[in-house]
Parts: structure tokens; sequence; C-alpha cells
């Protein structure tokens, strides 16, 4: 996958990519809202483990699959943070999920990043729409996600279980259909 979008580029990922990778993963923000990356990080070989399995996946358009990909500077090549979808474990519906550095975000990067994956999410796929599940206190994504089309659905509340990664015991779930097929649903 490779994607180049003005100054950013998705792609897969390197194992070259690991050791900033592991960086990115214990920002404060990151081990909040995400934090299987950061403690996937802190078990050897873990994050290594995953790259390698993701270069095997990288062919595959299959949605369903939770397969993370690259954002990196297109000059550089240097990777400024994660985008990637899968099934959402308790909806069965295909999730987007990203995240990027510190020092790169409030700069568009992530807008830019979540818009170009979910319009290739829908090229290459029959997908009516895609969802994102963001923790109540996550303002800064949710805000992101309104940008990006995505339009609030409901909020959750879990009962008998806590969401994945989430602080509150709320979530918001988000929808972004497909735009020939929002009329219909």
């Amino acid at each position: 996958m490779k994607l180049l979008i003005d100054d950013l580029i998705i792609r897969d990922f390197k194992a070259t990519d690991i050791p900033l990778l592991r960086e990115i993963v214990k920002e404060k923000n990151i081990v909040r809202f995400m934090k299987d990356w950061y403690e996937n990080s802190l078990v050897p070989g873990r994050l290594e483990g995953y790259v390698e399995w993701l270069q095997t996946q990288s062919d595959s358009i299959d949605l369903y699959e939770n397969k993370r990909y690259a954002i990196a500077f297109a000059k550089t090549d240097e990777l400024i943070g994660m985008i990637g979808m899968g099934e959402e474990e308790t909806s069965g519906e295909v999730e987007v999920a990203y995240f990027i550095k510190e020092s790169c975000q409030h700069k568009g990067y992530a807008t830019k990043a979540v818009k170009a994956f979910v319009d290739w999410c829908f090229q290459v796929s029959t997908l009516p729409y895609l969802i994102l599940t963001i923790d109540c206190a996550n303002i800064a994504s949710c805000r992101l996600g309104e940008k990006c089309g995505f339009e609030l659905y409901e909020k959750r509340t879990p009962i008998g279980h806590k969401q994945p990664n989430m602080e509150s015991d709320s979530y918001y779930y988000y929808r972004r259909y497909r735009e020939s097929k929002k009329a219909l649903f």
C-alpha cells in the first residue's frame, strides 16, 4: 500500500520504522488512548514481529483484517504516525484507527491522512460505511473525525465490559458513509 498525499505518504511499515515507532507509542496521549501499542512495545520482539506480519499482508485489501500502515513525511520518509483499519470486535464493523506523534499534532497531518485513507478504503471495498470509536475523553480525536466527514451516531456505554484502550466508561460511535450509499441508510 502506498498513498501519496501532498507532503505525506501512507505506506507499509518497514523494519527501519521500529525505533521511531517505539518512541512514538511512549508519548502521553498514545499511552492514554491506545495503550496496547505502548504495552506491546515493552515485550521484546513484539513490535518487530507485528511489522513482519504486516509486511506479509501488504497485498491484501481485506478491510476486515487488522492492518496498520505508516504515516510518514513524503520527502524524508520519517515516520510520524500510524493509520489502519480492521474489524471492531464488538460490532463486526470496519473501524479506522490512527495516531500522530505529539510534535506533528494540530498541523493538519492526521486530517489529511484520515481523509485519504478513508477514500482508499471505499475505493477498494463495497462497504457502505466505516466507523470510529473514540473515548469520550479524547476531544481532539472527536474533532478530527468530524473534520474527516464522520458523523456522531451515538454515545455508547458497554454493559458488562470495558471497551479496550478506553479510559472512560463510554465512547462515541461515529460513522462515515460512502457518498453514493448515504441516501440509502
